[in-house]
């Protein structure tokens, strides 16, 4: 599975609580478990493409909202072993 890192997993909390959405509910509703939610969201596990696009999906923002947010130009990083394209 190619895994990219979201530059700012916080931005993730800030849409979901805007949306008044608890981790459990937006966990289930992307279908992971809160666990993995929180990892993503503190930014200490990178989260699969098609899990990214469920997330932005379920915030009702595009995906580079989330996986560029705060980036600047060459800074987003992708996996190389595992041949991501964006």
């Amino acid at each position: 599975m190619n895994q990219v890192g979201c530059q700012d997993g916080g931005r993730i909390r800030r849409l979901r609580e805007d949306l008044r959405l608890s981790g459990s509910e937006l966990a289930r509703r992307v279908g992971v478990k809160p666990q993995t939610l929180s990892n993503i969201e503190l930014g200490n596990k990178p989260a699969g493409i098609g899990t990214l696009l469920k997330i932005a999906r379920e915030l009702g923002v595009p995906v580079d909202e989330l996986v560029l947010a705060g980036a600047t130009e060459g800074q987003v990083t992708v996996p190389a072993a595992q041949g991501a394209v964006l």
